[in-house]
């Protein structure tokens, strides 16, 4: 029997792939790759990647800032606008209520705070009695009571703004904001969209090493108070006792009173 010659057509097809046949496969794989890499916990772009690694850099710094210098320091988060910046005290015998906030107070609550607690100040010293003449009648004593010498440790610490080189112009945006934002004294997630221009958190640091259990959601801003649902979000966790932040993608939830109910 005579072989049959084969068919130089059948040779080229079983070859290999044509050119455009390859560069169809390369574009599906990649299409593939962009829809699978957000999944995959990778920051999706250049921006998020280098202001996440910076705010994380900035937590670890405030906590280290407190054990050094041992005294207390906050970080302020203006959620609209992104901006954030350190602040201290020299107040280290005042306390931080767990739960106790449904947002921070603003600077009218402030001042209508301190304009009440020194009217109860001055109702105190009445009470407390008159001032009387030393027994030489040189002086005059004022009046003593365990009430008054409380009054000073229960008043709210001054807080005075950090100005040095590292912690100026901080900031995640312009492009991205904060969503929300919970810490262990507030008693529920604080909302950008809930209270817009009056978004601002705070997050404590404490000179024995200790930083509050926090979560803050990060997106990308859509407008003013928005943030839009098309861009992939972030979520940064603190760990209290190391004073670091752990960067994720995605909107995830987080129970930041789990470990205290479990003990």
């Amino acid at each position: 029997m005579r072989q049959q010659p084969l068919d130089r057509r059948t040779l080229r097809g079983s070859a290999g792939f044509s050119l455009i046949e390859v560069i169809l496969v390369i574009a599906v794989v990649g299409s593939v790759f962009v829809m699978v890499l957000p999944n995959l916990g990778v920051i999706g772009t250049t921006e998020a990647a280098g202001k996440l690694s910076t705010l994380s850099g900035d937590i670890r710094s405030a906590f280290d800032l407190a054990v050094l210098n041992r005294k207390p320091y906050r970080m302020v988060f203006e959620f609209n606008s992104g901006d954030y910046y350190l602040e201290t005290t020299d107040r280290t015998d005042f306390k931080i209520m767990p739960e106790s906030l449904e947002r921070e107070l603003t600077e009218d609550d402030l001042r209508q705070r301190e304009e009440e607690f020194n009217e109860l100040y001055e109702e105190y010293k009445e009470l407390a009695g008159k001032e009387v003449e030393d027994e030489e009648g040189e002086t005059m004593i004022p009046p003593t009571s365990p009430v008054l010498k409380a009054f000073d440790q229960l008043k709210p610490p001054k807080w005075t703004r950090v100005n040095d080189i590292e912690w100026i112009g901080r900031s995640l945006g312009p492009y991205y904001a904060i969503q929300d934002m919970q810490t262990e004294h507030h008693a529920r997630l604080i909302r950008l969209q809930e209270y817009e221009d009056q978004a601002v958190a705070y997050l404590y640091f404490f000179p024995h090493g200790y930083v509050e259990r926090a979560v803050i959601h990060i997106g990308a801003k859509l407008d003013d108070y928005e943030i839009d649902p098309e861009e992939i979000p972030y979520t940064v966790t603190t760990r209290p006792y190391e004073g670091l932040a752990d960067v994720q993608s995605g909107y995830i939830e987080v129970n930041i009173f789990e470990d205290r109910e479990r003990r």
